[in-house]
């Protein structure tokens, strides 16, 4: 049976003249079946080839544990929970291709699905103007991998889907 992940963002801050300013956004995402919420350490350093924490298939048949359907993932927030220490946060396609974010204590970060529109050769209106080594055409990530940067952090994550 699927169900609807309701996600509440507020906002608040009291300014110095005294006035309060609260946003507050909430968005339903419906249909969900598959969610998992996990609190992983993050080490300084990776093992083998990363620390691996989700994996992206294009297909139910291609699942493996800890994998989830590419198009089916409708919600991605990785949050860093440690009060010190900051993680990166590593968004992998199969060609090797991949975006990096840092993630300082206690943020998160935030996506609708496994499609990440990262800048290409195509961007540029005037061709021949940037290097292509520097740029690809890198638009699904397959593979999330984290790192700690200073001391190991606690990074918990949650992922929904179809």
């Amino acid at each position: 049976m699927a169900s609807t992940l309701t996600v509440n963002i507020a906002e608040s801050i009291t300014l110095e003249n005294g006035n309060q300013m609260n946003t507050f956004n909430t968005v339903s995402i419906p249909n969900i079946s598959q969610i998992i919420r996990r609190i992983d350490t993050i080490a300084t350093t990776f093992s083998g080839s990363g620390i691996e924490i989700i994996k992206f298939v294009d297909s139910e048949e291609q699942q493996t544990a800890g994998s989830f359907v590419k198009s089916d993932v409708k919600y991605l927030r990785f949050t860093n929970i440690s009060s010190t220490g900051s993680a990166e946060i590593y968004l992998i396609s199969t060609g090797n291709e991949s975006s990096i974010f840092t993630l300082n204590a206690g943020k998160s970060l935030m996506f609708d699905n496994s499609e990440f529109n990262s800048t290409s050769t195509n961007d540029y209106v005037v061709e021949d103007y940037v290097d292509e080594t520097y740029y690809s055409s890198f638009i699904y990530y397959d593979t999330i991998k984290a790192k700690a940067l200073s001391s190991s952090i606690k990074l918990e994550y949650v992922v929904a889907s179809l």
